[in-house]
């Protein structure tokens, strides 16, 4: 049995091979020259001991203390849907272990692959997934995506289409086939996943279209939402429009074979986890309990009809109950004591995904927040290492306990985290400092839309690189743009 998860995977010796309709691209570094010591954490047993204490005791979310951002709750859940899209860390050739975690050498690192299509392509809806055997069903003769009814219970909730479409094609009602089995791990992203499906088979009906043009189109507007959509709220605006006007500065290198950075995987588009909330009560009009964990229990079983994501409250952004977290340097409590089932399978050893996210940056050897800032800002007008008291300053607004700071945390370690700032860590604080936790600062909003854009102009039908694009032609509600709430009304969710 295959199981999944973000940033790697696990499986029996006898399924070691990935199917050949799969990739095997590599993963690099965006800053390969910062592979040296000095850009690098220390290696050594109090660095690995401070790291742990970091995620343990000091970056609990001080909720409701703080504020949630003015943003739809549904980008979220987009960004997970995007990462599964473009990156799945094969890394069982090589040794990556929690409970004894040692920086890994270089050449362990290149065999290291992805197991996703890097191109904004939608091969986690179309597939192939990963275990064949669990690949999307093949297309009805008229080139629809195949459906499933929710399983009656409590009837549909107020709002839904009630022609009860809501679910995956399942094994024995259980194991759903879909083309990344990491997107059946919550209720809402799950739902996000049918929300594409539906679009697909919205397309055919509407445009008269076979399968192959029906998949074209949708993969195009998809990569519009990214493009101008998606990335406009989580990056600085002016990053994103620097890099559509002058192009990337980092990524992709020229003339050299395309690979997944490690620096967007590992560390800057981990900065979703900080803006999961730990209850989304009333997702739908059955359901005042939304809590963290009971998302998680509908992920491999027929779902239930009351159980359907109502989407109109993800898009608002006026109700406080349904904000998400601003971008900060903690996370809510429930990701702090991840269950079994939330791992799949991978190193449940540490249940902790604060602690996990910055292990994993060290022994994938990440380099420093500052060392990064530093290298950007030679080719990059603007941008600057945070000195130690700016990271230091956004700790001290972190009330973590009734008497202390998560600055007086980050003060107890041996190691000097305030001037060698894990990467993950630092582009948390540069959001919170830079971009008011509402979007990401200079350095996180570089790597993030450079990578995105990047992948985007690799894709087969790339809207930045194909002649015969001339812009949405999908129904919306701006003539002038295709956003993921047009997404939702085309696949008739809302």
């Amino acid at each position: 049995m295959l199981t999944v998860h973000h940033g790697g995977i696990l499986r029996e010796p006898e399924e070691h091979m990935l199917p050949d309709a799969l990739p095997k691209l590599p993963f690099g570094y965006m800053f390969p020259d910062l592979q040296h010591d000095g850009y690098l954490l220390p290696e050594s047993e109090t660095t690995v001991s401070d790291l742990r204490y970091i995620g343990t005791e000091a970056m609990r979310d001080p909720a409701p203390k703080i504020k949630g951002i003015p943003v739809p709750a549904i980008h979220t859940f987009l960004a997970q849907f995007i990462d599964h899209d473009i990156t799945l860390m094969d890394d069982r050739d090589v040794k990556i272990s929690l409970t004894d975690p040692t920086p890994l050498s270089q050449q362990e690192i290149k065999k290291i692959v992805n197991a996703r299509s890097p191109n904004l392509d939608l091969d986690n809806v179309y597939g192939p997934n990963i275990d064949a055997q669990f690949s999307p069903p093949e297309a009805t003769p008229d080139g629809k995506m195949i459906i499933e009814k929710v399983k009656h219970d409590q009837g549909l909730p107020k709002g839904v289409n009630v022609d009860g479409l809501h679910d995956f094609p399942r094994v024995d009602n259980k194991i759903p086939l879909i083309g990344d089995s990491r997107n059946a791990e919550n209720l809402i992203l799950a739902q996000l996943h049918i929300a594409f499906l539906r679009a697909h088979n919205a397309i055919v009906d509407e445009y008269h279209v076979g399968f192959e043009d029906a998949k074209r189109l949708l993969i195009q507007h998809y990569q519009l939402i990214v493009l101008d959509n998606f990335l406009e709220q989580i990056c600085d605006p002016g990053v994103v429009k620097r890099i559509k006007d002058e192009g990337p500065k980092f990524f992709p290198r020229p003339n050299e074979p395309f690979f997944m950075p490690l620096e967007f995987a590992v560390a800057a588009y981990r900065f979703g986890h900080s803006k999961v909330r730990p209850s989304y009560g009333r997702f739908n009009s059955k359901h005042n309990d939304g809590l963290f964990n009971f998302l998680f229990a509908f992920t491999n079983r027929r779902l239930l009809d009351d159980w359907v994501i109502s989407w109109p409250s993800f898009l608002e952004t006026d109700n406080e109950d349904r904000l998400p977290r601003r971008i900060d340097t903690t996370i809510s409590a429930p990701l702090l004591d991840l269950h079994k089932e939330q791992l799949n399978g991978h190193d449940i050893t540490v249940g902790n995904l604060a602690v996990r996210n910055l292990l994993r940056g060290y022994m994938l050897r990440m380099p420093t927040g500052q060392a990064v800032a530093k290298r950007m800002a030679q080719d990059i007008d603007g941008i600057k290492p945070m000195p130690p008291e700016e990271i230091q300053s956004v700790a001290e607004q972190i009330p973590i306990s009734d008497i202390e700071t998560q600055a007086d945390f980050l003060k107890k370690t041996t190691t000097n985290f305030f001037e060698k700032t894990p990467l993950w860590f630092y582009i948390l604080a540069e959001a919170a400092l830079e971009g008011q936790g509402i979007y990401l600062g200079p350095v996180g909003s570089t790597i993030v839309a450079e990578v995105l854009i990047g992948v985007l102009r690799k894709s087969t039908y790339s809207i930045l690189i194909d002649p015969d694009w001339k812009g949405p032609t999908l129904k919306r509600a701006n003539p002038d743009k295709f956003d993921i709430a047009d997404l939702l009304r085309l696949a008739r969710v809302i």
